[in-house]
């Protein structure tokens, strides 16, 4: 016969298992997919003031990006979604981002974005996972 507290026992001991399953055992899709990347980098964009508005003429989209990671982490691509259509940064080449580093990338203009303004966001992918920016505006007059 098994005694309340040998019950509270084997909860424990479960509870024990399923955690460290989804957060200390490295192939975990919780550590895998949502820890890693988030914890290691900080992908923005500023707010839309002059001299760092992204740009939109007939062929680039132009977005000033602020990467940040105090740990070091290999960012593979950067891609910018429009709607749910993404779009791979072309002058983006995979290293390593250590500390902070900002600039403006350029990606393809897609051939359906047409005038007025547009929701979008950024993803850097990583090896461990992904890290996303907040939505900006991007406002097309071309």
């Amino acid at each position: 016969m098994i005694g309340a507290s040998q019950c509270i026992g084997i909860v424990i001991l479960g509870l024990t298992a399923i955690w460290g399953f989804l957060f200390v055992y490295p192939k975990s899709p919780v550590k895998k997919y949502w820890w890693s990347a988030l914890g290691k980098l900080t992908i923005m964009t500023p707010p839309q003031t002059p001299g760092y508005k992204s740009t939109v003429n007939n062929e680039l989209i132009s977005v000033w990006v602020d990467l940040t990671s105090w740990s070091g982490i290999m960012v593979e691509k950067i891609v910018i979604i429009i709607g749910r259509e993404k779009t791979p940064s072309f002058d983006w080449t995979s290293h390593e981002v250590m500390g902070r580093e900002h600039k403006f990338l350029d990606f393809k203009r897609p051939s359906w974005l047409g005038t007025g303004e547009y929701e979008a966001k950024l993803i850097a992918y990583t090896p461990e996972g992904y890290s996303k920016s907040e939505k900006f505006i991007l406002e097309v007059t071309v």
